[in-house]
């Protein structure tokens, strides 16, 4: 078997995308998704309200059926603010591609991704890794300027 070469990856980074070889799919993951989510589930421990504790077990459930129907999982996507999040992007139907993510560049993303590819590795689930693919939006301008600046009203008096 051959793999495409290793870079050495980022220190921080602020997504972590994993796409796998364009022959594989979602129901390749079956096996091996389970480790991903508790993976996913220990790095956010510290941020997890207990109101629901059975919720990731759940979210294991519902993520495992989809994939062994080889559709696009939800993965694990929370509304903790500083949370780590494992996405399944809207994205080509010919190729499985997911990610991580959080608010900032962080070692996290980079541990966590590279962890993944240790284990898609030993599987023999081909793939890549790609970091910081995620588009950040349009520039954003000091409040009340507009992404623009100012005016031109402003600075043509």
């Amino acid at each position: 078997m051959t793999f495409p070469v290793r870079l050495t990856p980022p220190v921080k980074a602020r997504s972590g995308h994993i796409l796998l070889d364009p022959k594989r799919s979602y129901k390749d993951l079956v096996r091996v998704y389970p480790d991903i989510h508790r993976r996913v589930i220990e790095m956010n421990r510290p941020f997890v309200k207990e109101s629901d504790p059975l919720l990731p077990e759940v979210l294991l459930d519902e993520n495992l059926r989809d994939l062994k129907g080889n559709r696009k999982p939800a993965g694990y996507n929370r509304q903790d603010p500083f949370g780590l999040r494992l996405i399944f992007p809207l994205s080509d139907e010919r190729r499985a591609e997911f990610y991580f993510t959080k608010p900032a560049r962080c070692q996290e993303v980079v541990q966590i991704t590279e962890q993944v590819s240790t284990m898609l590795r030993r599987r023999g689930i081909h793939h890549t890794v790609e970091y910081d693919r995620l588009p950040l939006g349009p520039p954003r301008g000091l409040p009340g300027l507009g992404p623009g600046g100012p005016p031109p009203a402003l600075l043509n008096p």
